[in-house]
C-alpha cells in the first residue's frame, strides 16, 4: 500500500468548515463601554444624560466630577487632580471644592470619622472626546469646610494607598 503525505496548509477545501477568524482588538467605544458598565451607561454619558430620580428630572452629568461610593456624580468645582496625574507634580493629597447638595451631610460625616474610604473616583472631560477617570484608594477624608456663600465646601482626601489612571478617548484624541 502507498503512503500519502497530505499538505495541510496548502488553500482550504471548499465545503469544509473553516477555523473561526482572530478576534480583533477592542475598538475605543467598546472600551468606553465596558469601562462604563454597559450600553446604557455608556449612551447616558455620550448623551449627557445623568441617571435621573424623581427629584433630579433636569439634572445631566458634569464636566468634572467624582463619586465616593454610592454617592455622586458629585459636582467637582475646583481640584488638584491634574497635579497627582501629570508625571512633574508633587501633590501628595487630593484638594477638592464641590458644589453643596444631599451628599454633603455625608461627607462632612466622612470627615469627622477617621474611617478610610475604599475609593473615591474623579472624572474630568478634557477636550471634544476625551476625559480621564482617576481612582484614589483606601484614602481618609479631612478637613471638610462650607464656604461663606453656602454653595460649596472644600476637603481633602489624604493618606491614601494607590492611584489608578485611565484616560479614555473616542476616536483619536482632540483638543
Amino acid at each position: 500500500m502507498r503512503r500519502r503525505d497530505y499538505d495541510l496548509t496548502s488553500e482550504p477545501v471548499r465545503g469544509q468548515p473553516q477555523p473561526a477568524p482572530a478576534r480583533r482588538a477592542a475598538g475605543p467605544v467598546a472600551e468606553l463601554q465596558r469601562s462604563l458598565g454597559g450600553n446604557r451607561a455608556a449612551a447616558s454619558l455620550l448623551a449627557r444624560k445623568g441617571e435621573k430620580s424623581k427629584g433630579d428630572r433636569n439634572k445631566g452629568t458634569f464636566e468634572h466630577s467624582l463619586r465616593i461610593g454610592k454617592l455622586g456624580p458629585i459636582e467637582v468645582k475646583d481640584s488638584n487632580v491634574s497635579d497627582l496625574t501629570s508625571q512633574n507634580g508633587h501633590a501628595r493629597d487630593l484638594v477638592v471644592t464641590t458644589a453643596l447638595g444631599k451628599h454633603s451631610d455625608e461627607l462632612k460625616k466622612l470627615a469627622a470619622g477617621a474611617s478610610k474610604i475604599d475609593a473615591v473616583e474623579v472624572t474630568t472631560v478634557t477636550g471634544q472626546n476625551t476625559w480621564i477617570v482617576v481612582t484614589l484608594k483606601h484614602g481618609l477624608i479631612t478637613d471638610y469646610e462650607e464656604d461663606r456663600s453656602a454653595k460649596t465646601a472644600s476637603w481633602k482626601l489624604t493618606r491614601f494607598d494607590a492611584i489608578d489612571v485611565k484616560r479614555l478617548a473616542i476616536g483619536s484624541a482632540r483638543p
